[in-house]
């Protein structure tokens, strides 16, 4: 299983962060777990191109989470991926209208030469070949959805924007890669979103293995993010950086 950072940074433009971005590997499969603006020229960077991937896996409908839907979708009508495999897109309820939304704004992005299941789902559990997954509500919008991956005895979940919820642990919990928001330092905690020290604490409760901190906010430059979370989780804490490849 392999998680590549495509996107560890936010909405406010940087220029070392594009937005939330993540590629999972596991099973024979490519999922995306979001798909922020540069996702696909992060994968393309990642050496992935676009008709490798499976699946992808909105935990919210934020622009900054979901912007490179409509230009893969545009990809994919290329003729160069006739014929390639279905292509899954999952989100809480409100992913159909989205979609519909999308092509009617940009009809050319309607599938051709391929299938597009796209599904609305809700807490609970589904397989995508031998990967299992399973979905969580988070605190942060009415449509928010943490995502647990699990493979051949390994695991890895990702929170999504987060705030403060019980259910971030229950995502988290003995899981082997924990990628988890920390867009604010301590001290400057914003409503919806976590710190650095409030990330940590969810992983501990969890007793997560690894603690991946990223959708970090210009707000963090300057601050020892690793410092802050290491004063609630003892355990290892990585700093999520764009192209950053993690294996577990």
């Amino acid at each position: 299983m392999q998680v590549t950072i495509l996107g560890s940074g936010t909405a406010i433009p940087v220029p070392d962060r594009f937005p939330a971005g993540y590629l999972l590997r596991a099973a024979g499969q490519h999922v995306l777990v979001d798909c922020g603006p540069g996702t696909l020229r992060r994968l393309a960077q990642a050496g992935i191109g676009v008709e490798a991937i499976d699946a992808v896996f909105l935990t919210h409908f934020h622009t900054d989470h979901c912007a490179d839907l409509g230009p893969l979708l545009f990809a994919l009508r290329n003729p160069r991926y006739a014929g390639r495999k279905p292509l899954h897109v999952f989100a809480a309820a409100g992913l159909e209208r989205f979609v519909r939304t999308l092509t009617e704004v940009w009809p050319w992005i309607q599938p051709k030469d391929y299938q597009l299941h796209v599904r609305e789902i809700g807490p609970g559990e589904l397989s995508l070949g031998q990967l299992q997954v399973r979905a969580v509500p988070i605190r942060h919008t009415a449509q928010s959805l943490g995502y647990r991956f699990t493979q051949g005895g390994r695991s890895a979940a990702f929170s999504g924007d987060a705030d403060e919820c019980d259910e971030l642990v229950e995502l988290a919990r003995d899981v082997d890669l924990f990628v988890c928001e920390a867009a604010f330092p301590d001290g400057g905690r914003v409503e919806g979103h976590l710190t650095p020290g409030l990330a940590g604490a969810h992983a501990a409760r969890a007793a997560a293995r690894l603690l991946v901190l990223t959708h970090f906010y210009p707000e963090c430059d300057g601050h020892d993010l690793q410092a802050q979370a290491a004063r609630t989780f003892a355990g290892r804490i990585v700093l999520a950086r764009d192209l950053l490849l993690l294996s577990v």
